[in-house]
């Protein structure tokens, strides 16, 4: 701790925050007969604060934590509880000021060391927060939170082993401890070992079937994981054991939207709000899914809500970010203080950073801009270390080798005895960023069309026929295959409301046209393609989620991708003339009518004027297009790699290199 930090903690007395306390006790002793009615009140006052703290009232907490230390400035635990306020509202210095003045009127007190930690963090001070965890474990040895918390901190920092080793040593102590075993199961996955990930919640869900915390974990899991409906199946049974916990319903409501059920998804948040009116978490949900709506202007209201309540989070100005919205000249003074400041967490910093470039773009400082991209992406890549380097070159080079070698010419995407016939697949490919969106918008604004959003099935379906136990043999393999595609059928048909074409528009299908085509013969495919330089660009310019687009943290990643997908695509359209187009974004912003009569005429549906005014249609849109979509067509897009040429080196160099 600092000097300056040290002086703050002293009185005018020249004693400590013990001896101060101390003395208030004496002095209350002396001067008052009824000390112990006044001890009793306070005892009284803390315990109805704690009380209000755990069921989420956190003013009326906060107003007796104060009320107490107005009567004991240095009362140990209603410091160390209003500390833990400020950091549940986001106040990290204030919270990390706060528990260390707890500390110093008692060091022994290990919740206030792990609380501390959990500050610590939150600004990146990723020592100090390690150590504050090692001490609150030396002070209480089977304090299970302690070695979670200090595991969760060891994962952010890519020190995974280490991370399970705590788990384990939590686990040693208390085998019975469902958030240990939880954490483990984590640590596990986040280390590669994935088998063991699985065994051990396959464990904790014999040990507590009915536990719902556990399927809530579960299905974050999943859904980080891109495995929603898996995640989904998990909310639902959290909330049936538990219907009334709002972190459950926000959860939920989460994977809803990436389901593109962004109407479930709002009544979900909105649940999780009336549970609990100032949950961030739930206002801030409830904006994201009236985005996704396209109601924009009811989500604005939820944003400066959120902002008000809790100045320094930054969630509620993604959508500013995302929609590229002027900001008043406060707000975005506001969000360079809150990167700027030593109290800021990282994840903070990163989403500020790219939400700067954004604004910064927009108002035509490309220089600037581009610095705040650079720094965002350089931070992303150094607290997810693992997910930043999973985008393996050369393993991709290999796969899209071995892509077309496997799939040589016409004959290799023929149908086949497990082929299903139908006509209502349709599969919009490409690189992200690109215009899948677009199209899809284009497409969906079609009465006899539904626009499903990223699906993720042909992905799950893939890795089920490539399992051994069915790839092994030729029987099983086209038993198994026939039975997904009359499934996959099935459920389209289900989600399809009446129309005669679905919509799947998850980019990375282009990696399994081979496997669409021989399931679906009389599928669809429709390849967006756009000018490599300006697609990269918009990739390492984006904030995705985490977990998602790992290359994209990379200029010359995004150049190496961007090249491979074109190289693929390009395969696909030789063998398959007459079951896919190319839909080039330049010529769809230069003849938006001509090219979107082309695509409708390809889906083998009659014209309707709707589709040329995209932006009006009603539907979910649940990626990081969701406001552009919404929009009149503009070619302000096109060529936009021009405005950062100078700082484009090393994607050129990627782009070259595949020439």
């Amino acid at each position: 701790m600092s000097k300056a930090s040290q002086a703050t903690t002293r009185t005018n007395t020249g004693r400590g925050p013990a001896e101060e306390f101390r003395a208030q006790l004496v002095q209350l002793f002396e001067g008052n007969e009824g000390f112990r009615t006044q001890v009793t009140d306070i005892a009284d006052t803390l315990s109805a604060a704690v009380t209000a703290h755990k069921s989420g009232n956190l003013e009326q907490a906060e107003a007796g934590y104060r009320g107490i230390l107005a009567r004991l400035p240095n009362h140990p635990q209603a410091l160390h509880m209003l500390g833990a306020i400020e950091l549940q509202r986001g106040n990290v210095q204030p919270a990390i000021d706060t528990i260390r003045r707890a500390i110093q009127v008692h060091p022994g007190h290990p919740e206030a060391w792990v609380n501390l930690g959990a500050a610590l963090r939150a600004i990146n001070d990723n020592k100090e927060a390690m150590s504050a965890y090692q001490r609150a474990i030396k002070l209480k040895p089977d304090m299970i939170l302690a070695y979670t918390e200090l595991s969760r901190l060891l994962m952010e920092i890519g020190r995974y082993e280490a991370a399970v080793s705590y788990c384990e040593a939590a686990v040693a102590i208390d085998p019975g401890s469902m958030p240990a075993r939880i954490q483990l199961a984590i640590a596990f996955r986040w280390a590669g070992r994935l088998q063991d990930a699985k065994r051990h919640w396959s464990e904790i869900i014999a040990l507590a079937p009915n536990r719902a915390e556990t399927y809530y974990v579960l299905g974050t899991q999943f859904r980080d994981l891109g495995q929603l409906p898996e995640a989904l199946r998990c909310h639902n049974k959290a909330l049936a054991l538990k219907p009334d916990i709002p972190e459950f319903l926000c959860a939920k409501g989460a994977t809803l939207i990436y389901l593109n059920r962004a109407d479930d998804a709002l009544g979900c948040f909105e649940r999780a709000e009336a549970l609990s009116p100032d949950m961030p978490d739930a206002l801030t949900g409830i904006g994201w899914a009236l985005r996704s709506l396209g109601r924009f202007e009811e989500a604005d209201g939820y944003s400066h809500k959120v902002r008000a309540l809790s100045p320094g989070d930054l969630r509620s100005y993604k959508h500013v970010f995302s929609e590229g919205k002027a900001l008043e000249v406060e707000e975005e003074l506001h969000l360079v203080e809150l990167l700027e400041r030593s109290d800021t967490g990282t994840d903070g910093r990163i989403t500020a950073g790219f939400g700067l470039g954004r604004l910064l773009d927009k108002a035509g400082r490309y220089d600037e801009a581009f610095a705040r991209y650079a720094a965002a992406n350089a931070l992303v890549r150094e607290i997810w270390p693992r997910m930043a380097d999973q985008f393996d070159k050369d393993g991709f080079s290999i796969r899209i080798e071995q892509l077309i070698e496997g799939f040589p010419d016409r004959s290799s995407v023929a149908p086949a005895d497990f082929s299903n016939m139908s006509e209502l697949p349709v599969f919009v490919v490409g690189m992200p960023r690109s215009g899948t969106t677009l199209v899809e918008q284009i497409c969906a604004s079609h009465s006899r069309v539904f626009g499903a959003g990223e699906l993720g099935d042909i992905i799950r379906l893939d890795n089920v026929l490539n399992r051994p136990d069915v790839a092994g043999s030729v029987d099983k393999f086209h038993q198994t295959a026939r039975q997904l595609a009359k499934d996959h059928i099935v459920k389209l048909y289900g989600d399809a409301k009446g129309a005669c074409r679905v919509v799947d528009k998850m980019p990375d299908n282009v990696l399994h046209v081979g496997l669409v085509m021989r399931l679906f013969p009389r599928a669809r495919i429709i390849w967006c393609s756009r000018d490599d330089r300006d697609t990269a660009l918009s990739c390492y310019f984006q904030m995705f989620s985490p977990g998602a687009q790992h290359f994209s943290y990379d200029l010359a990643d995004c150049g190496h991708r961007a090249r491979l997908i074109d190289r693929l695509a390009r395969h696909w359209m030789t063998l398959l003339p007459n079951r896919m187009i190319e839909m080039n974004y330049e010529a769809l912003t230069a003849d938006l009518e001509g090219q979107s009569r082309r695509l409708i005429e390809f889906l083998g549906l009659e014209w309707e004027p709707a589709c040329l005014d995209f932006h009006l249609t009603e539907r979910p849109v649940s990626t990081v297009s969701y406001w552009q979509v919404r929009q009149p067509l503009y070619q302000s897009s096109v060529g936009r790699w021009r405005n950062y040429e100078k700082h484009l080196g090393p994607l050129f160099e990627a782009l070259n290199r595949h020439e």
